[in-house]
């Protein structure tokens, strides 16, 4: 795959099969986007090209707004799939306040067909592009005269008659549902950051932790609680488990904390290290515990249920 993230990196395509969306969680309705383009893009045998943004353009049309929006897939994590579904080119745009005073005109003129020239073009049902949104399903036909592509517009992908969404992810993610969520994605929600130093508590009761700070202070957090984990550390997985909350047992008002223990035998040096987590299931709320005895009865109990799940 070519990453293009600015346009004089762009060769010069002939033809096209071309997608534009942000692809927040690149989830299983973006990947039916996607499929698509690879589908059509395969059948004339020309490029696939998806154009997309960094960072979100609601991250920079909102900043100022005080509401609780967070992303879910950070720019890499977001070519990474791209790439796993198959696209030949991404165009990754640097989204600023500048950028977003572009017109949906300008950006068909001047960006997709004078960089793509696209024989057909796939959008999802809901994408909106340019200056207030004014770019849609009904300004492309309108552009098919003029350019001469074919527009196919992708339906919602429902699963138990509920439309998937980056909104709808959110929300399980937030409320601990990572199952729900995961299944929405396709792919197991993950978390990525370095290791930092910490209290050094879970090492006293026989639980050493690793303590997390994330990679993009602007990725969505699931919400308080326990879980069951994958820990990725230098290309190897770890089974383990992650808790994030603010430890009541030893806290009266901590701060939260995302925290993960390895399940393994091997003697890991963790500190200052780049990890990834890789959320598989939630097991149980944080509470606070009367003593370290019942703690630690209790994350062996979590341990076992890792193990086994």
């Amino acid at each position: 795959m070519v990453i293009c993230k600015s346009l004089n990196t762009i060769p010069n395509l002939d033809k096209s099969v071309l997608t534009i969306g942000s692809f927040d969680g690149m989830h299983r309705g973006h990947q039916e986007v996607i499929k698509d383009v690879k589908f059509r893009a395969d059948g004339k045998n020309i490029p696939s090209v998806a154009i997309t943004f960094d960072p979100h353009p609601k991250s920079i049309l909102h900043s100022n707004v005080q509401e609780n929006w967070n992303i879910l897939t950070s720019a890499d994590k977001k070519l990474e799939l791209l790439e796993k579904n198959g696209i030949d080119y991404v165009l990754l745009i640097p989204f600023d306040m500048e950028f977003a005073k572009i017109t949906a005109q300008d950006f068909m003129d001047n960006f997709i067909i004078k960089y793509f020239n696209p024989e057909q073009i796939v959008i999802g049902y809901d994408h909106h592009f340019g200056y207030k949104r004014e770019g849609d399903a009904e300004f492309l036909k309108k552009q098919n005269d003029k350019y001469n592509f074919n527009l196919n517009v992708i339906e919602p992908l429902k699963i138990d008659g509920l439309t998937v969404s980056s909104t709808k992810i959110r929300e399980y993610i937030q409320n601990c549902d990572i199952e729900a969520a995961n299944n929405y994605l396709g792919w197991e929600y993950e978390l990525s950051g370095v290791v930092v130093k910490g209290e050094g508590i879970g090492s006293k009761i026989g639980f050493p932790t690793a303590n997390i700070k994330p990679e993009f202070q602007t990725q969505l957090i699931p919400g308080q609680g326990a879980y069951c984990v994958d820990v990725v550390v230098n290309n190897k997985i770890y089974p383990g488990m992650c808790n994030i909350g603010n430890r009541p047992t030893f806290h009266d008002d901590g701060n939260n904390v995302i925290e993960v223990n390895l399940i393994s035998e091997d003697k890991l040096s963790l500190l200052d290290e780049n990890i990834t987590i890789n959320f598989k299931i939630y097991i149980r709320q944080e509470k606070k515990y009367e003593n370290k005895i019942d703690l630690v009865r209790q994350l062996k109990l979590d341990r076992q249920f890792c193990l086994s799940y």
